[in-house]
């Protein structure tokens, strides 16, 4: 059972960290790194077990140093402290004389350790080289359709304001923020409009975008809103098409001739 709530925990607080946007920050990682470590410390003061605490002391030192590394040098560090630290759970109670440790610890936070130690490294497998830059190059062309739609509402047209937000929406797709960003928009639209449907259509939507986006699970060509279903991918509009293909170039070094 240990194993199970350990395991569930950590999917768990991982997902939830990717939703509200608390792994956005290089510190968070680094943090459970030396939250997870310092429970070991803890027990052995706990049961006053002073040879045990110096061991654990000594232990407690080698993830601290990790967690460092994770937030100052590459964030690998921090998975690999994860994990290796769910490795430890497994032989801790061969190892170290360590009474004050409960008999379902070890269990818990091995598969607690090993499941945050994972989604760390998707995350850090799924954000591609370059991500950075096809980012800032799709940045003007979400404005630009963020504007237009703005343009439209000055204007009172709901339709046009929402086929630019839907056009926003298909180029946002690749970036986790420009896409939770539009569907938070398409909400505002749903208060404007008082189309209640489209409100709550998109709180479903944008827990999706926050959730899914980095790892690529979205349908491609979806226009995002809640006339359409969350699962299906649609063909992209040629004009949208070659300004996702040009950005992607920019991303990658290659001269473009031109700039929508």
């Amino acid at each position: 059972m240990e194993y199970l709530i350990g395991g569930g925990l950590g999917l768990g607080v991982s997902v939830f960290a990717t939703v509200v946007g608390y792994d956005r920050s290089r510190a968070f990682y680094p943090t459970i790194v030396i939250i997870v470590a310092s429970y070991y410390v803890l027990f052995a003061v706990m049961a006053g077990a002073a040879s045990a605490l110096l061991v654990e002391a000594a232990l407690f030192a080698l993830f601290a140093f990790l967690s460092v590394m994770g937030f100052r040098a590459s964030l690998w560090f921090a998975a690999a402290a994860l994990m290796g630290h769910g490795l430890l759970d497994v032989v801790h109670g061969d190892l170290i004389a360590n009474r004050g440790v409960p008999l379902w610890w070890p269990g818990f936070c091995m598969a607690y350790d090993v499941v945050a130690g994972l989604y760390l490294a998707l995350l850090l497998v799924y954000r591609t080289e370059g991500r950075e830059d096809f980012a800032a190059a799709l940045r003007p062309l979400v404005e630009h359709e963020l504007r237009l739609t703005d343009d439209a509402d000055a204007a009172r047209d709901a339709t046009r304001s929402f086929h630019h937000l839907e056009r926003a929406h298909v180029l946002s797709q690749g970036v986790t923020a420009y896409h939770v960003r539009v569907h938070g928009r398409m909400i505002r639209w749903g208060v404007r409009y008082r189309r209640p449907r489209e409100i709550v259509g998109q709180l479903f939507r944008i827990i999706g975008a926050a959730a899914l986006t980095r790892f690529g699970a979205v349908p491609q060509g979806n226009t995002g809103g809640a006339n359409v279903s969350a699962f299906q991918p649609m063909p992209i509009a040629q004009d949208l098409a070659d300004m996702l293909a040009r950005a992607q170039r920019e991303a990658n070094g290659a001269p473009c001739v031109s700039r929508p």
